[in-house]
């Protein structure tokens, strides 16, 4: 493999996962761990909105096909909690334009809900702004 596929980021860099399917957001947080990530995992929106640490994380990605999940309000409650990262929303086949526009000006992005990890970490890889103050690449 060329360097230029090769993802070298700082160990421990946070990263959010919200997943309502148990087996998709195990296989992804390992996945992620292996990349030596620091995951925080969480089955729903609510879950993520009580955690004060998920706002230490300069990275979400957030499956909006789970039931009962609005990730734009979602998202929207999260900035005005202070969290100032972006966010990979992970769709089905044909996001809503509002949806789209709402991310863009964020500078989130939309993305197939069966992206792959190498696209996956590539996003991820991309979102990260290393000078935000809500983490710290050298511990």
């Amino acid at each position: 493999m060329s360097d230029d596929h090769n993802i070298s980021l700082p160990e421990g860099i946070g990263v959010s996962l919200v997943d309502g399917n148990p087996a998709v957001r195990h296989a992804r947080q390992l996945m992620l761990r292996s990349e030596k990530y620091d995951v925080r995992s969480y089955p729903t929106c609510a879950a993520i909105l009580a955690d004060p640490r998920s706002r230490d994380c300069p990275c979400i990605i957030l499956d909006l096909d789970m039931d009962a999940a609005d990730g734009v309000d979602l998202l929207r409650q999260m900035r005005a909690s202070g969290w100032r990262g972006k966010a990979l929303l992970l769709h089905g086949l044909h996001p809503e334009s509002g949806m789209l526009h709402e991310a863009e000006r964020h500078g989130d992005r939309v993305l197939q809900h069966d992206v792959g990890d190498r696209t996956l970490l590539a996003a991820i890889a991309a979102s990260i702004d290393y000078g935000w103050a809500g983490w710290n690449a050298r511990g």
